[in-house]
């Protein structure tokens, strides 16, 4: 019986052409060849891990290896150097626009002046910090093979109908918050010259410069910490006291008060994203936070104090104002998360079942 999926039967071996081989490869003639054997290594395991995991723990999978925090330290600071030279961009750019004389000593001021800080130094602030988000994203996917998108929450991306509930529920707690403040202690300088630009400059790039910090100490911190623990709760502890020390000690004041009411938020922050599976609540927090204080002294007065300094001081009426604030905007997340069923927890990566075997290899693949 002829195979169907042949040729006929009857069809003439070579070499006048058969009307019936029509759509057939032509015969090859001679001897076939030996087919050697070549190795087919075994699948690669995934990044992530393969059971439910909360955010902290988002770095234990199969290729979690104990030294790869350490890489990543050092990848990450290469790579934040190399992201900052983006800072001298808009001081240069405006230096050799007016014609500054001296330049080099236009771009120190410009840079470090914290205290008479103008339009061109705060875009150069806030992009100093902004890069702390691709910084944050390329160390971890380059380290630990997990994709950027996996930084910003468990699900695989930013959560933005998420980020505007909790904005919702923080941007009236900080109307309250901040206008206390002014009613209790208001500025006593008038607003800088360049108002009107640092408040368009504040409303473009302020939320981004708070989110390049939730990036780096949040997201960056609690991501390479909790991956030297198998236990989530030691894991948590320790990141967000690593996270709070950090981010409270990058301010650069002394002060206890001062120290303490920063870590309020660092430690709200990483409670939040424990508990929301993300980055976007600590984002909300720290950007409506900043925002509401930018307007203040921009638009009203204070501006020379605005950031936080080696002189800045702080009260214990501050530390507790800050800590209750933070404590409630914290207790209302965790209330939203609860009621919309927030997912906190990463889908179980794919184990590859495919084993290490050896397959036949064309012979004119292979190299004499």
């Amino acid at each position: 019986m002829s195979d169907p999926y042949g040729p006929p039967a009857d069809a003439p071996d070579r070499p006048e052409p058969d009307p019936r081989l029509a759509g057939y490869p032509p015969p090859v003639w001679g001897p076939a060849p030996m087919l050697p054997y070549g190795w087919s290594p075994p699948a690669r395991p995934p990044a992530l891990p393969t059971e439910p995991q909360r955010y902290p723990q988002l770095l234990r999978g199969p290729r979690r290896r104990w030294w790869k925090p350490l890489l990543a330290t050092a990848l990450a600071l290469a790579l934040y150097l190399l992201a900052s030279a983006l800072t001298v961009v808009p001081p240069l750019i405006a230096g050799l626009v007016t014609g500054k004389p001296n330049l080099g000593r236009y771009l120190l001021n410009t840079l470090t002046d914290v205290d008479n800080l103008g339009p061109v130094g705060f875009i150069a602030l806030n992009v100093s910090l902004i890069v702390l988000i691709p910084t944050t994203m390329l160390s971890i996917w380059i380290v630990y093979g997990v994709r950027p998108r996996f930084v910003t929450s468990v699900t695989g991306g930013f959560r933005w109908r998420w980020l505007l509930r909790c904005l919702v529920v923080v941007v009236p707690l900080w109307v309250g918050y901040v206008g206390l403040g002014v009613l209790t202690d208001p500025p006593e300088v008038d607003r800088p010259a360049h108002w009107v630009a640092l408040l368009l400059i504040m409303v473009v790039l302020t939320p981004l410069q708070a989110a390049g910090e939730e990036y780096f100490f949040r997201g960056w911190i609690l991501l390479n910490v909790g991956s030297w623990f198998a236990r989530p709760v030691v894991g948590l502890v320790v990141g967000t006291v690593v996270s709070a020390v950090l981010f409270s000690a990058a301010h650069g004041s002394p002060d206890v008060w001062v120290l303490g009411s920063i870590a309020c938020l660092a430690v709200a922050s990483c409670l939040a994203t424990w508990r929301t599976g993300g980055l976007e609540a600590g984002i909300a927090m720290h950007a409506v936070n900043n925002v509401f204080v930018f307007v203040v002294t921009i638009g009203i007065g204070g501006w020379q104090d605005a950031f936080v300094g080696s002189d800045t001081k702080g009260t214990p009426v501050e530390f507790l104002l800050a800590l209750a604030v933070h404590g409630i905007a914290l207790a209302l997340i965790w209330w939203q998360a609860k009621r919309t069923g927030l997912t906190n927890r990463s889908v179980p990566a794919d184990v590859p079942t495919q084993p290490a075997i050896w397959y036949p290899v064309a012979a004119d693949n292979v190299t004499p």
